[in-house]
């Protein structure tokens, strides 16, 4: 049977995990990259997510059931990641949500995605407390610092958390990404070396580097 995002669609709207599961595992089994499941169905069925309850409370725990679901699928397709991913290049990345960002995915795939192009990349986590992200780069040195920022209102704590970054380390470079960070009012609080938001923006990166 032939493949289509909005089978998977279907099966994510009525939470039937293990199918949603089985489904994208069949996808990378008939050939489909670890790029092409990420970009043409986890991504899209992270932004058409529409919950159908006027009731905060279930949307929520809605929602929350949604992302474990896509969290395990992302998870699950780590073997096939390590098979595909590119020579290894000799830059280490960091990637954290920062204190009170909760949204997480959008970093696991951009961590994933890093790790395919053949960086070091390590995901410390989400809502990430600023001592915690600070005493990461003392210890392991990373080359970069990515941010993922998905709610507006954690702007103001990423930008002390970069402020004092940059004053203990002035050689960290800094690259923040995530929904937040697409509008410039926004981003023109922060300072950091770096912004992307796709793919194709690390693969570019990439290739400045080299």
């Amino acid at each position: 049977m032939q493949k289509n995002y909005q089978e998977f669609l279907e099966l994510l709207n009525q939470e039937r995990k293990d199918e949603c599961v089985i489904y994208i595992m069949e996808l990378f089994n008939s050939g489909f990259s670890v790029k092409e499941v990420y970009e043409q169905y986890i991504i899209p069925s992270l932004a058409e997510y529409e919950c159908n309850s006027d009731v905060e409370e279930i949307c929520i725990w809605k929602e929350h059931t949604r992302t474990s679901i896509i969290r395990t699928i992302l998870e699950s397709s780590y073997p096939y990641l390590i098979k595909q991913k590119k020579e290894k290049i000799n830059k280490s990345i960091i990637v954290a949500c920062p204190q009170l960002e909760y949204h997480e995915i959008g970093a696991i795939i951009n961590t994933n995605f890093f790790i395919l192009e053949g960086f070091d990349a390590k995901y410390i986590g989400a809502n990430t407390p600023s001592e915690q992200i600070i005493s990461a780069v003392k210890i392991l040195k990373p080359d970069y610092l990515a941010l993922s920022i998905t709610n507006y209102y954690n702007i103001v704590a990423t930008k002390k958390l970069i402020e004092t970054l940059k004053e203990d380390n002035k050689e960290i470079k800094v690259i923040i990404g995530g929904q937040a960070t697409k509008n410039p009012l926004t981003i023109a609080q922060l300072k950091y070396d770096y912004i992307l938001q796709s793919y194709e923006d690390i693969v570019m990166f990439k290739e400045n580097l080299l």
